[in-house]
């Protein structure tokens, strides 16, 4: 069984698509299906950040590029 889940994705430029996941997956296997790299983003879910073991449970996501600089 799978499921839809909506992705807004704010990197260099904003974009949106929808991915099919398995049923049990978690946040960090939705980033791997992706290629991101987990250490390098955020997931928020209704504008609070998801742990990345957990439950892929939402069906609108925003995955938000971490910019670091010295």
């Amino acid at each position: 069984m799978s499921k839809k889940v909506q992705l807004r994705i704010q990197a260099e430029k904003v974009s949106e698509q929808a991915v099919e996941v398995a049923e049990n997956s978690t946040y960090e296997d939705l980033l791997g299906l992706l290629n991101i790299n987990p250490e390098t983003v955020l997931v928020f879910k209704e504008g609070n950040s998801v742990p990345l073991d957990g439950i892929v449970n939402s069906e609108k996501l925003t995955i938000l590029k971490v910019v670091a600089g010295a």
